[in-house]
């Protein structure tokens, strides 16, 4: 009676069981889910009915529909459970570091996020320029004395934000609007936003007061409060040879990519040498030793004469530009070219050669590639108060044999007499070659190569002239010649020596 009873409930709670798996998910997984589970169930029920005796003669045993049941919802018991576990797997949001899987965890490696850098860094060129670079657009900064102008602002942390405003960003985050004249006003006499009249003068407590607050508009636990960057921060270490060619070759390449944009040689103005004077003194192996052609059309001069004055070449919305990576001033290019000057040229009524591109003037005036205090290269050597332009003509074309060179590359200059004007010292510039350098390096004698441009005769006699002045070198070098050398200079000395006391003994 028993199980007769039990039998309709049965039926009812595996419906209700069926109805609620489909309400819990509807995913193809699921499905297959409760599919398998009542197969499993229907497998677990043959097996139990199989494993009963059809003979009733055992009383204490229970009756068969009783141990099917309980099979039943012990099944139904483990298949909630595995519909519980996958329910909280679907629906949990996944944590980071781990993926949850139905009986096991699983770990997974964590994401890598770049660690954001630290905002003071009043070491870093890098990012000194970066900080500087945020005032380079003139929509959102003007010009303004030497006292507050934006070199100052950008050693102290300070970004420019928006209108005439600097931020410390990623510091303190104070801001300080910089206004030292009134706005400009329109045809009704309202004021125009962003905007400053420049017919007024500028107060000169007005600029004190505002170079008090580069420091004191941090905030006071500010660490760009306590300290600014190191005044050299704006330096570029032309003297390192390696780094200083490198740099160069890399704004020629940038360059050349631009080159049918840029404007004829004639079309342009710089300081002496020409550009040809420079080209003959430079060895071919300085640009081919990395990989580069030297300049051989007239567009590829011009990239060079553009590169030797800090400038590199920049393609945007197919516009053409000159960009200077210290001072980040940009030149369009279209404006010098040949059909905008001679169109120039009619319509102001002036010589089209007073609107050549003048290559140097175009830096602003901190720029050390033009801005000789800016660049403060060291006060005892030979390349003292010369602007970065002319540093690097220096080191490329010439290099006094007083300065000493480390095995990094990095020029020490010592401590020698200074020169007696400033033109015998452009002339000893001149003399000293940079290709003696590279054409015959530092080593023994034997390296020494013979000169390619000297022919041989048929007899050859200059092979054998060249042989034996290579091993008179061998023999002046050799400690044996260095010994009998210093030997010699002691005799004579002793002799000389002798000779003077004589002559005072007679005298």
């Amino acid at each position: 009676m028993t199980s007769t009873e039990q039998q309709p409930a049965l039926a009812t709670t595996k419906r209700k069981f069926h109805k609620l798996l489909d309400n819990l998910t509807a995913s193809n997984s699921t499905t297959s889910l409760a599919s398998t589970l009542q197969e499993s169930n229907a497998s677990t029920a043959s097996l139990s009915a199989l494993s009963e005796p059809d003979s009733p003669e055992h009383p204490n045993k229970r009756p068969r529909s009783a141990n099917l049941s309980m099979e039943r919802q012990r099944g139904i018991s483990e298949g909630q459970e595995r519909i519980r576990q996958l329910k909280e797997q679907l629906m949990t949001p996944r944590r980071e570091k781990t993926i949850k899987v139905v009986g096991k965890t699983v770990v997974t490696p964590k994401a890598s996020t770049p660690r954001k850098a630290p905002n003071f860094q009043p070491y870093s060129q890098e990012h000194f320029l970066e900080r500087l670079k945020t005032f380079a657009d003139v929509r959102k900064w003007t010009t303004k004395p030497d006292a507050i102008n934006e070199v100052e602002w950008a050693k102290r942390g300070w970004s420019c934000d928006i209108w005439n405003t600097v931020a410390c960003k990623g510091g303190c985050e104070n801001r300080v609007a910089v206004k030292l004249r009134p706005k400009r006003k329109d045809a009704n006499g309202k004021d125009l936003e962003m905007s400053e009249d420049l017919a007024f003068d500028i107060d000169d407590a007005l600029i004190d007061r505002y170079k008090d607050l580069i420091v004191e508009g941090h905030s006071d636990d500010c660490l760009w409060r306590k300290r600014g960057c190191q005044e050299d921060i704006y330096h570029i270490p032309i003297a390192s040879r390696t780094k200083s060619s490198a740099e160069l070759l890399d704004r020629y390449r940038f360059l050349k990519a631009i080159a049918t944009d840029l404007p004829l040689l004639e079309h342009i103005t710089y300081p002496d040498p020409p550009i040809q004077q420079i080209l003959s003194r430079i060895p071919s192996s300085f640009f081919t030793s990395t990989g580069t052609q030297p300049p051989l059309s007239p567009s590829d001069t011009v990239a060079f004469v553009f590169a030797l004055f800090g400038w590199t070449g920049v393609s945007e919305s197919r516009i053409s530009l000159a960009v200077c990576n210290h001072c980040f001033q940009r030149l369009g290019l279209w404006l010098s070219s040949a059909t905008r000057l001679t169109e120039m040229s009619k319509k102001l009524d002036v010589p089209i050669e007073s609107l050549r591109l003048n290559l140097l003037e175009s830096h602003r005036e901190h720029c050390p590639w033009k801005n000789a205090d800016i660049q403060a290269n060291e006060k005892d050597s030979p390349i003292a108060n010369m602007p970065a332009w002319q540093t690097l003509q220096f080191m490329l074309l010439g290099r006094h044999k007083d300065i000493p060179t480390s095995g990094s590359g990095i020029q020490t200059p010592s401590k020698q007499t200074p020169r007696k004007s400033h033109q015998q010292h452009a002339r000893n510039n001149d003399s000293v070659d940079i290709g003696s350098e590279l054409e015959y390096p530092r080593g023994s004698f034997d390296s020494v190569e013979r000169p390619k441009d000297v022919d041989e005769d048929e007899d050859g006699g200059l092979r054998e002239k060249w042989s034996k002045l290579k091993a008179k070198l061998k023999r002046s070098a050799s400690k044996k010649s260095l010994k009998s050398m210093k030997s010699g200079k002691s005799v004579k000395s002793g002799k000389s020596v002798a000779t003077k006391a004589g002559d005072k003994e007679k005298s």
